[in-house]
């Protein structure tokens, strides 16, 4: 936990953090083009490309349920920083082992799921700080959470590309040495984070119980999350074997696969920008139906191997939605869980997120080796086809946003003595505006 001092600039530490979240999702990015297109260059193989993204997903599903848990015992920047260093050691030496011809691809798999084990504790680490941060200086979460997601959406942009490009023109070596270079950024950081930091303890300690009651009792928020699951049915496999195998099978270069990403990723950082900008002005299930139609284009585009052009366009609206409701479900969660209560409610998210992800990774894999790319393509597109239908006629009445977004945190420094405890957002400046009334705790 983090007290800041009033020493400095109040809005240096947000800066940090969001500084931190870009260069950490820039790695992620460039990740998500390198690592596959090594395994495929290297091995020519989509089993052992499959196998590699598995390594990279499954160590998530435990470390997230358990991060919650090493934050409140470590402290949030304390567990941010041992993490990031962690993960520079481990992907540090995969260059080294590129320079030995050591780097066989089950060796590279283990790299890979030691530092993808330490990748999701780190996460939600940064999450966990940006409601304390944004109080601190006197911005609104949604803001906070949108500028979040817009540093990924821009970062999907930039990734991709710088990915495509160091493929194509500086090799794998030197691009496996830019990946260490930028986790070496990431760790000063992350220790100028830690260095400013003033410990305190963590009132009201408590366990996964707590977490668990707390879904079954909020309707709202135990449901956005499971509405939200569908979308890790494709998640990663759209980035690691489905985009990677339709650039392998129709013979297109490093540089159009890191084209597709930043187009993704441009619709990601318009679309999260908006939100930051006008969150009110979004509804939960209109974006739901949204990414569910978005998910289904972004493959159907694949299956009939539209003009490059075509496809291009397409991936820019796909990833529209997405950006604004990956800063919306992030901003519910947070607003819905009590502060000792976030580290784990967030861990029970990545958990189930990455479980989803990693058995479809798996399994989209086998299913391309069986029945090829496009058999595979076409089930995936009438699936979410599917889910896009039953969200436009199950949707609920209540929007499940306009419900939470009220919910804005005041700052430490303002304490409100009424009989009845109000839901209030709060904005510089301004006196805090009531907008809802709970039921008084006696």
């Amino acid at each position: 936990m983090l007290l800041w001092t009033s020493l400095g600039n109040h809005k240096t530490p947000l800066k940090l953090l969001w500084t931190a979240e870009g260069a950490s999702s820039l790695v992620n990015q460039f990740m998500q083009l390198l690592l596959p297109w090594y395994i495929l260059s290297t091995t020519g193989s989509l089993l052992w490309t499959g196998f590699v993204a598995f390594c990279s997903l499954l160590p998530n599903i435990f470390s997230s349920l358990f991060g919650g848990q090493i934050i409140d015992k470590l402290g949030r920047s304390k567990t941010m920083l041992g993490c990031e260093l962690i993960q520079f050691v481990l992907l540090g030496a995969i260059p080294a082992l590129i320079a030995r011809d050591m780097a066989y691809p089950w060796l590279i798999g283990i790299l890979i799921f030691l530092s993808s084990f330490f990748d999701a504790p780190g996460q939600l680490a940064r999450t966990a700080l940006a409601p304390t941060f944004s109080r601190y200086a006197e911005v609104p979460l949604s803001r906070t959470t949108g500028v979040v997601e817009a540093l990924d959406g821009i970062m999907s942009v930039f990734g991709p590309l710088l990915g495509g490009l160091a493929v194509a023109f500086c090799g794998l070596y030197a691009s496996w040495s830019a990946v260490a270079a930028l986790c070496a950024v990431i760790v000063f950081i992350s220790l100028n984070i830690y260095s400013r930091r003033k410990p305190r303890l963590s009132p009201n300690p408590t366990t996964f119980r707590h977490a668990r009651k707390l879904l079954q009792t909020d309707d709202v928020l135990r449901q956005s999350i499971l509405l939200t699951m569908p979308f890790f049915i494709l998640g990663q496999s759209w980035e690691l074997l489905l985009v990677p195998g339709y650039i392998y099978h129709y013979g297109y270069g490093a540089v159009y696969l890191g084209l597709l990403g930043a187009c993704f990723g441009t619709g990601a950082f318009i679309g999260a920008v908006e939100f930051a900008r006008a969150a009110r002005r979004f509804k939960f299930f209109t974006l739901l139906t949204a990414n569910y139609a978005a998910y289904m284009l972004s493959v159907l585009v694949l299956y009939y191997n539209l003009p490059k052009a075509a496809v291009l366009c397409a991936t820019v609206l796909c990833g529209l939605p997405f950006g604004a409701f990956s800063a919306m479900i992030s901003t519910l969660i947070l607003l819905r869980s009590p502060e000792n209560l976030r580290g784990k409610i967030l861990g029970i998210f990545g958990t189930a997120s990455y479980t989803v992800e990693s058995v479809c990774v798996l399994g989209i894999a086998a299913l391309m080796h069986i029945w090829g790319l496009h058999k595979t393509l076409l089930l995936i597109a009438l699936l979410f086809g599917a889910l896009t239908a039953a969200s436009v006629f199950g949707r609920r009445k209540t929007d499940f946003w306009a419900a939470t977004s009220g919910k804005a945190p005041l700052p430490p420094q303002k304490i409100l003595k009424r009989k009845t405890p109000l839901l209030l957002e709060y904005k510089p400046d301004l006196r805090p505006r009531r907008t809802a009334h709970i039921w008084s705790h006696k």
